[in-house]
This record gives C-alpha cells, structure tokens and sequence, in this order.
C-alpha cells in the first residue's frame, strides 16, 4: 500500500460518527422483559451475573450524553425498551415514554442526532408469554407499539432502526439455543425468521404512515440493522466447504436483505408469497459486522455445539468473544449490499479485548476497510461504533468489554479508554492520518 493512498483516508463531508448502546445492556433493571426472567434462572450467563443495575445509564444518561459530547460524536444509537413502554399488553406508561423523550431532547440539546432502536433482543414478558416471535400474532403487536411510540415521540426522531439483527435472534434463540427462549428447532427458527421480516416491512409502513397522519415536520428514515458477517470456504478448494458457505449467506444474510429489496418470502422461510407492504422497507441499510465465518463441511452442525460449523484459522488475531479479526471481510460484507442501491450506516463494528492497543488497531484497520468500500462506490453516511462503554454482553454477561469507555461496575465510574480519543481525533479530523495508519499497520 503506497503512501500516497495512505494520505487519501478522508471521509465525506457531513459524516455521520458515534457509538451505539442497546437499553437492556446498559439502562439496568428492566425487569418486564424475557431476558430478566431467563437470567434469573440462573446457569445461563457465562460468569455468573445478571444484567442487574448494568451501567445504570437509565439514571445516568446525562451524564454519558455529555461525555459522547465531549468525545466528538455527532450521532448516537440507543434502543427503546419495549417492555418499559408496554409493560403489560395494552397498558402504554407515560412515564417511560416521556423518559424516552428526555432522552432523545438530551441528545438534540447536544447537537447529537439520534438513531433510535425499537427492538434489541429483548420482548415484554407478557409477549413472550404468548409465544414471542413464534406467534403470527406477534406481528401486529410489535406494529401497535411501533405507532405507539411514533405517536408520541416522532415529533423529535428523525432515524428509526426497526429490528436489530433479526436473524441472530432466530439463530441464537431458535436454532443454536444460546440465548432464551433456548430453543434447537429448525421448523420454529424458518417460523421467527418470516415473522421478523414480516414485523419489520408492517413497522417500516407504520412509522411512515404515524408521521403522515399527525403532521410532524419531520421526514423520517427508517433502515433494518442486519449483521451481514463474511461468510467464505475454510479450503476455498473444496466444493463442500464453498457451497456451505454459499448456504450459510444465503439463510443469514441473503434471504433477509433480498425478502426486504423484493418483498418476497422466499424458502425456506416461506412459500414465495410476495407482501406489499415488505417490498423496498427501508430507506437505509444499517450493518453490523465483527467476523468472518468460514465454514467447515467436516464439522455438522449440532445443537449441543451451540456453534455454526465453522474453523477459525491456526494463528488468526482473535478477540475476546472468539471471533477473528479479519478486516478485509468488512469491505466485502458491505459491498455485498451495494446492489440494493440504499444508504448505508455502519450501525455496530467493535471488538471484545482488554488490550486497548489492540482496540485501537481494530478501529483504524476497520475503518481503512470502510475507507475502501466509500472509494468503490458504496454510499456509506455513517459509522457507529460498538460500543460506547462495557455493558452487559447477553449471554457472556459483563466479563467481555467492548467499550471505548471502560465502566467500573462497582462504583459505575466511566472512564474512557485511550481508544476514546484516537477515535476523537478521527473525527475531528474526518480522516485517518498517515502517521495512525502506518502505526495500527491498516494496510491489508
């Protein structure tokens, strides 16, 4: 990589940077949703811990909202707790949709533009009561507090983010059994995949509509959050491994992305039935990405496992979670979405480690390799680290940190890291300099 290019990391202007929480991780005590009720069982949560307190940002908000100021960013993503808006079916609280208006005004009075989650993970105890995802019923339901919250609060949000990662909800509550309601059945996780497809084109219409009819100034933009990790053939010389890889993009990646573009309900989620109201939902393609997955014919797949058959290379960088740091996959992972011809926003991209320094050539390699995607033509606005501070991991509980703002969940002292300030200094700049290139070695 010559220097030249190096020189040429300037992203465009308007920019959108920032970091991104989920209400579950970091609030605390959200005691009406599944998640709450699954850890309190105990022996699910990798270290022992519950969710709890969290990093009680519930409380703190202010507090954070101000160090986001401080640390440069002009975008923050965050979710709303279903379960706190709708604590029992058909009761709306007022006093949690006014907090979450507090919330959303304490961003704007920064200059900070929110991007607002409706669903992260977690359901109200009372739907999931009633089968959760795997009810048809599900679908209208989450639609009805969808207008709710648009009713009330679409007068100040501008971005909207449906669902978050709707497949790793399938795959990890329906297929693998990871996370609750921990279940291994391929029938039921093809069932909760069609319903959150579903649930997003029905939430995508309703938003829309909800700012139609009240009136609001406001042109909303409403995108899917979808990790799209990089799926390739662990021996690229074995058609076993390239067509299971083809296989696993197909089911993860392809089918969601391509059931939303045509709004057909593709096998083997469906039967090919084409919805109206699913065909192009989205005005913005959001991307999580963290690893590439390659996959492995030797290894089947198997519920115990609680793995998709796949090897991660003898010798690769990993992080934390297990995951390879594999940057180039980013690039291809967005590329792969330029075909649907929307904005696209890097909705999460971080890294589990306790080695900063490492955290810190995660962010720059990442951000070259997002670099190289604006230069081959994506539209990409934005970019959103994950996450703004170490928070409850789901089912790793708090021992995996992510944050460039370490969190002392003793004293609930935020501290941020020296990955903070690198990340400042590149938005300041709105570019990546040689020196910090050459330095974190982002050439491929």
């Amino acid at each position: 990589m010559s220097k030249k290019e190096f020189r040429e990391v300037v992203f465009p202007q308007g920019f959108l940077w920032g970091a991104a929480t989920s209400a579950h991780q970091v609030e605390g005590n959200n005691t009406n949703n599944h998640w709450w009720v699954w850890e309190q069982e105990g022996g699910h949560i990798h270290d022992g811990s519950v969710s709890g307190r969290a990093c009680d940002h519930y409380n703190l908000y202010e507090q954070d909202f101000e160090l986001v100021r401080e640390l440069g960013h002009n975008v923050h993503r965050f979710s709303i707790e279903w379960s706190r808006i709708e604590p029992k079916e058909g009761l709306w609280n007022e006093k949690e949709i006014e907090h979450y208006r507090n919330v959303v005004e304490a961003l704007l009075e920064r200059k900070i533009t929110p991007m607002v989650t409706l669903h992260h993970f977690t359901n109200p105890i009372w739907m999931q009561d009633k089968g959760g995802w795997l009810n048809p019923k599900s679908v209208d339901l989450f639609e009805r507090y969808t207008r709710t919250v648009v009713e009330t609060l679409g007068d100040v949000i501008t971005f909207y983010n449906t669902i978050n990662e709707p497949m790793m909800v399938a795959v990890m509550g329906y297929l693998l059994g990871i996370h609750p309601p921990c279940k291994t059945d391929l029938a039921e996780f093809f069932t909760v995949g069609k319903h959150l497809l579903m649930a997003h084109g029905k939430c995508y219409r309703a938003i829309h509509e909800t700012v139609r009819d009240r009136g609001f100034k406001i042109k909303p933009q409403v995108g899917i959050v979808k990790q799209i990790p990089y799926f390739a053939p662990y021996n690229p010389h074995l058609e076993e491994d390239v067509k299971q890889a083809k296989l696993m993009d197909d089911i993860v990646n392809r089918w969601y992305l391509d059931g939303i573009h045509t709004g057909t309900v593709a096998p083997p989620f469906g039967g090919g039935e084409k919805l109206d109201y699913l065909e192009n939902s989205w005005d913005f393609i959001g991307v999580n990405w963290y690893t590439r997955i390659l996959a492995n014919s030797t290894i089947k797949l198997e519920a115990e496992q609680k793995t998709l058959p796949q090897t991660v290379p003898e010798g690769a960088e990993i992080t934390d979670m297990g995951w390879e740091v594999y940057p180039e996959g980013f690039y291809h992972s967005l590329m792969s979405v330029k075909k649907y011809k929307k904005p696209v926003y890097v909705t999460e991209n971080g890294i589990a480690t306790l080695n900063d320094e490492q955290r810190c050539r995660y962010i720059i390699r990442h951000l070259y390799q997002l670099h190289r995607a604006i230069h081959d033509g994506l539209d990409v606005k934005g970019y959103m680290y994950w996450s703004l501070m170490d928070n409850f991991e789901w089912a790793e509980g708090f021992a995996k940190r992510f944050g460039i703002v370490e969190v002392n969940y003793n004293t609930l002292e935020r501290k941020p890291r020296p990955s903070a300030y690198l990340y400042r200094d590149i938005i300041k700049r709105n570019a990546i300099t040689e020196q910090q290139l050459q330095k974190y070695s982002a050439s491929p």
